[in-house]
């Protein structure tokens, strides 16, 4: 039997405006270029609908082990060819994902606070659903194109 033909569990591409909607917690870890474990933390986002704008709000709050809270406020907004264009104040410009097989994927300027205030890190996201309340973040970080960290992370949807 061909693999398409195959019985299996039915995948579905991951859509950040349906999965975000809401509540979510998960984990994530950081490893240096190396492997090397950095940090990990806890990771929280609320999402909700904005029917005047028609857009969603999407909170994101990392808290790290040492303490320290990384806050993103992203909004989402289809642009005029359907496609998710984010944007978020510590953010360079808006950012368009796209989708890549069963994939979601963002790629993207920011600066750490940890870093000389005119450097500025390069996230490449991709997001997998797991389940349908469970999706696997994969972060790589480069700085000058070279990778410097990269993070692993899971977003459960909360139960109400």
């Amino acid at each position: 039997m061909p693999a398409s033909a195959r019985p299996g569990p039915e995948r579905h591409s991951f859509q950040p405006d349906r999965f975000f909607l809401d509540r979510t917690r998960g984990r994530g870890v950081v490893r240096d270029f190396t492997g090397r474990l950095i940090e990990s933390c806890l990771i929280e986002t609320h999402g909700r609908w904005d029917h005047a704008i028609g857009a969603m709000h999407f909170d994101e709050v990392f808290t790290y082990d040492d303490g320290r809270l990384d806050t993103l406020n992203w909004t989402f907004a289809p642009d005029p060819q359907g496609r998710m264009i984010a944007s978020e104040a510590s953010v360079a410009a808006p950012v368009a994902g796209w989708s890549e097989a069963d994939a979601y994927r963002l790629r993207f300027k920011r600066a750490d606070p940890r870093l000389p205030a005119q450097l500025r890190l390069t996230y490449d996201v991709r997001f997998s659903l797991m389940e349908p309340d469970l999706a696997l973040k994969r972060v790589r970080l480069r700085l000058f194109g070279w990778p410097v960290a990269a993070m692993t992370a899971f977003h459960r949807r909360a139960r109400s």
